[in-house]
């Protein structure tokens, strides 16, 4: 028996990815502003919610759109209204756990691959349906399996796995309305979300016309379809673990008869455990961290900033020398300059100045005169430590 999935291929630590273009981690100058483009347009015009949303962070949500898309804004935003208007369509948030497919069902989920991602295995020969709504259901109970799949993928992975099985697939499997809804829902759904598709026990006329058959399809498309014939170790060793439960079943089944492959039991889907909330925390993690660098960056900026002022000299032998002009938060205050000791008496409306203590860099006072506050009578004797206050309230803002 293949057993069950749920131990499997979780023995050998998983590869680590290469980062990919237009991710949250790897943004160009020009993609960042594709997408503050379009949070804007989605700011202006309320987007219809859908309890997915809440899910997954907005930032990843949006870039996986504009990804999708090769950061088209204007395309990008239809996509975000259509993936919306598709759920509510066909009430994603109403499906039970029950309605996720089995490995009976043309499709399910098995597993994961070498880098962790989640493996969804299709199987057309699987598909049976009784009329129109019947294929439309079913196709819809795919998609739900699929945002499954998505929901179990850890942090840091963002696509899953397509692995489609056509053994045994025949004419009488080819449903052409079951198809049709799958491919509009899994469109509008799912943008960015597949890594890759490989089809394995493809016959042989199918081969033929793939190379044709391809030109059809976008760049991007074709970079991720790989369709094989029935030799399946070379199309699936350097994407599944050798242990993994699926490629062990069609390893066992090759060369079978159709009789004799029904007496092969399926290996079990795996059992549905959500790591979004997981892969949510990470963000906000993410992002905290960002924020409190940015933060203790900016109020380093600004604590030099500010003793710029502070401390720039207002004399240099008749010189006036002022700090450049910064912007800071708290209430403005009076900004103050260095005056050395030996050019204070020549200051106008000149007046004692306090001995410096120890620690105060020799020769110099905080002067208040009149060129930097004309009308200013005297210059200030300011003690030490109310000096120092003022520049962590100018620079912090409290």
């Amino acid at each position: 028996a293949a057993g069950s999935t749920d131990s499997a291929c979780r023995m050998v630590q998983p590869r680590k990815l290469a980062p990919r273009s237009g991710t949250v981690s790897n943004l160009t100058a020009s993609q960042e502003q594709c997408y503050a483009e379009l949070e804007k347009l989605l700011a202006a015009e309320t987007e219809l919610y859908v309890e997915q949303h809440a899910n997954e962070s907005q930032r990843r949500r949006l870039l996986r759109h504009l990804r999708a898309w090769s950061f088209d804004v204007q395309v990008a935003l239809q996509s975000v209204r259509s993936h919306s208007a598709v759920w509510k369509e066909i009430g994603m948030d109403h499906f039970l756990d029950e309605d996720e497919l089995q490995e009976s069902d043309v499709m399910f989920v098995c597993g994961e691959d070498l880098w962790g991602r989640t493996l969804v295995v299709a199987r057309p020969a699987a598909l049976e349906t009784n009329d129109g709504q019947d294929s439309i259901n079913k196709a819809r109970r795919c998609a739900f399996t699929f945002h499954r799949a998505i929901e179990r993928l850890k942090p840091g992975l963002e696509q899953v796995v397509v692995l489609c099985d056509l053994q045994g697939a025949s004419h009488s499997n080819m449903d052409r309305i079951f198809f049709q809804e799958l491919v509009r829902c899994c469109g509008s759904l799912f943008p960015d979300r597949m890594a890759r598709c490989i089809v394995v026990n493809v016959h042989w006329t199918m081969m033929v016309f793939w190379p044709a058959a391809q030109q059809f399809l976008s760049l991007k498309t074709r970079e991720k379809v790989q369709v094989h014939g029935d030799v399946v170790p070379e199309a699936l060793d350097s994407v599944l673990p050798n242990d993994h439960p699926y490629l062990q079943y069609l390893l066992s089944v090759r060369g079978l008869s159709f009789s004799d492959r029904l007496a092969v039991p399926l290996p079990r889907a795996t059992t549905f455990v959500p790591r979004w909330h997981e892969a949510l925390e990470a963000d906000r993690a993410a992002t905290s961290e960002v924020l409190c660098k940015e933060l203790s960056q900016q109020e380093a900026t600004n604590v030099l900033s500010v003793l710029s002022q502070w401390f720039a000299c207002c004399s240099d032998r008749g010189k006036v020398r002022n700090a450049p002009a910064v912007t800071v938060h708290g209430n403005k205050q009076e900004s103050a300059r260095l005056v050395p000791k030996e050019d204070s008496a020549n200051l106008p409306g000149r007046g004692k100045i306090s001995t410096s203590r120890p620690w105060w860099p020799s020769g110099f006072r905080i002067c208040r005169c009149s060129r930097r506050k004309p009308g200013a009578k005297y210059t200030s004797n300011v003690s030490m430590m109310p000096a120092f206050g003022g520049i962590l309230y100018q620079a912090f803002g409290s």
